[in-house]
This record gives C-alpha cells, sequence and structure tokens, in this order.
C-alpha cells in the first residue's frame, strides 16, 4: 500500500531537540541490544528482524541479539518493550496490526500504541497474497468466489491470530464477496502457512512467506491485495485490478519501536542506520523475495502512518464486529 510522501512539520524542531539533549547516541549502545520481535521464528517479520540485526551489529559495535517473544497478537512483545529502560538497548520489530488493530480487538491493552513507544522506522510494506491449497480446482478469484459461495461457512482460513492483518483480509474479502468461511488463527504467520501447505486449512491471507511454495506448486496464489502486483509474482494480479480496491485498507507496514522517551539522537542513529541497512541492492532483493514491499521512513512518518491506520482500520473492524478479551 503507497502512500504520498507526507511532510512534517514538527520534522523542524528536531536538530534543537538533539542539540538540547545530552549526548547519549555518543554512549550507545553500552550493552548488547535486543530486538524484540512480536511473532515466532520463520516468519517474514523475524527474516527482517534477522537481516537488520546482523548488519547493525558491527556498526553499533555490540552484540543485536533477535528475541522472539509471541503471543496476544504481539502484544506480550509489546508490553515488555513498553517497560523497559528508554535508553534504545530494547526495541520491537512488528507488524502494523499489532499497533493499529490491537487496539481496536483487545479490551485491555497493556500498552498505548502513540504514547509507550518511540518510532524509530518503517523497514517495508506488506502486501497480503490470497493463497489457495491446490487440492482446490480454482485458478481465479473469480472461480475462487464462486466456490466460497457454493459452500457458504465450510472453507477455512488461516491467519497469524486474532486480530491481525490477515484476518481482516478475510473478514473484508468477505464483506466484499458476499461470502462467509470459517476463520482459524495461529501464533504466527509461519504457523500458518504450514497449516495451508498441509492441508488443515482452504486458504489464507498471507504476508509473503508462502511465496517459495507458490513458486514450487504447493500453494495457488490467486491474486495480490495491491494495489500493484508484486514483482516475485509479476503474474499474479492486484485485487485492485479485479475491482476490489478497498482491499487495500487491510495491507500493513512492519514497524521498528524503541521505548518512549528514548533519547531523539539514540532514534536518530538507529534510523539512520536501519534505512541504510535496507537500501542497500542485497537486503532490498530479499525482501522483495519475501514478496514486501521496499520501504523506509523517518521517526515521524512512522508515527503518522500508526496514527492513520488506527483511525482507518476502526471502521472496518467495528462492522467486523472482531473483540478479543
Amino acid at each position: 500500500m503507497n502512500r504520498p510522501h507526507v511532510s512534517f512539520a514538527g520534522a523542524v524542531a528536531i536538530p534543537a531537540l538533539l542539540l538540547a539533549a545530552p549526548a547519549a547516541a555518543q554512549g550507545f549502545p553500552s550493552k548488547p541490544v535486543n530486538l524484540v520481535v512480536t511473532v515466532p521464528a520463520g516468519g517474514s517479520i523475524d527474516a527482517v528482524a534477522r537481516l537488520i540485526a546482523a548488519d547493525l551489529a558491527p556498526v553499533l559495535g555490540q552484540p543485536v541479539l533477535v528475541v522472539n517473544r509471541p503471543g496476544a497478537g504481539g502484544n506480550l512483545a509489546g508490553e515488555s518493550v513498553a517497560r523497559a529502560a528508554p535508553d534504545g538497548h530494547t526495541l520491537m520489530i512488528s507488524s502494523s496490526s499489532t499497533l493499529t488493530v490491537n487496539p481496536h480487538v483487545y479490551k485491555n491493552m497493556p500498552f498505548d500504541s502513540i504514547k509507550s513507544f518511540a518510532p524509530i522506522v518503517m523497514p517495508a510494506r506488506l502486501n497480503l497474497i490470497l493463497a489457495v491449497h491446490p487440492r482446490h480446482a480454482v485458478n481465479t478469484v473469480k472461480e475462487f468466489v464462486e466456490l466460497l459461495k457454493a459452500q457458504p461457512g465450510k472453507l477455512t482460513y488461516a491467519s497469524s491470530g486474532n486480530g491481525t492483518n490477515p484476518q481482516l483480509g478475510g473478514i473484508l474479502f468477505g464483506m466484499q464477496t458476499g461470502t462467509s468461511s470459517l476463520h482459524v488463527p495461529f501464533g504466527g504467520i509461519a504457523p500458518a502457512l504450514n497449516a495451508l501447505l498441509g492441508g488443515q486449512v482452504d486458504y489464507m491471507f498471507d504476508s509473503a512467506t508462502s511465496i517459495p511454495h507458490v513458486q514450487a506448486g504447493k500453494v495457488k496464489a490467486l491474486a495480490v491485495v495491491g494495489p500493484a502486483r508484486l514483482s516475485s509474482l509479476p503474474t499474479v494480479p492486484a485485487l485492485s485490478e479485479l475491482g476490489f480496491a478497498d482491499m487495500t485498507a487491510v495491507n500493513g507496514f512492519y514497524a521498528v519501536m524503541a521505548t518512549a522517551g528514548t533519547p531523539a539522537d539514540v532514534v536518530s542513529r538507529l534510523n539512520t542506520e536501519i534505512v541504510r541497512i535496507m537500501r542497500q541492492p542485497g537486503v532490498m532483493e530479499r525482501v522483495n523475495g519475501m514478496g514486501l514491499v521496499n520501504a523506509t521512513s523517518t521517526p515521524e512518518q512512522l508515527g503518522q502512518a500508526i496514527a492513520d491506520d488506527l483511525r482507518r482500520l476502526g471502521p472496518i473492524i467495528r462492522e467486523a464486529k472482531i473483540s478479543l478479551q
């Protein structure tokens, strides 16, 4: 989902903040940095985390440890980072849904998406893939919709958990096509994909981990959410081409966050280094190969994207009546 370039008036205040703040970045880091991942190992968030950690560690002169802390749609990881010391030594990488969907679906949130974190950078955007098990003799979205209508409520779709973008993809697709299916949540995108590969579920809106399996013929990719096709799946149409432009609402992004109160110069240094990493040709090629969309941002742009999606996704979630404990 592409966003127009946004100019942030508040950005002009950053140099003054850096001058006024202690020279925190000069002593940062003084110990290993923990990069907390909201999902289990094996998914695309985890893969991006490991790309960042491998290149960031030598530049910082300290180990960057990838710590997988799945659970509650990312809330467990988010809570641990929100409560960490605000010194840049504890970071989080998550799907945007942890920050923009969870506040609408969980009755008791352990953090505030805006107030509890200091945005650092958006390392990539998502373009969800409609992936179907090959046992179904369908090759187009039209044929798949006909199958769903012929078996209302019978087919199952996997997601990376309740309240995640892949679940919203299934809900919004059902709304737009007048179909219904049974949602089966998993504790991460990797186990959800394994269920699809094993035939335990019929389809899913995948965050791109299925691409190698699509290329191997183990699952069928009928469409990507859009708005554009993926370079790694150039023959697979975008749903926006097929009259489902509103589906782009469920595309999200990845976010690297620090604890609120982290010094501005530490945030600025981390942003600079992660943007450099993500713009390296080899990294860009790997990100594209995962079905992600190369994107980087300033801290202010990431903060604005989170605020925008919090506002935009609320009506969809309320209409779908998603609510979790």
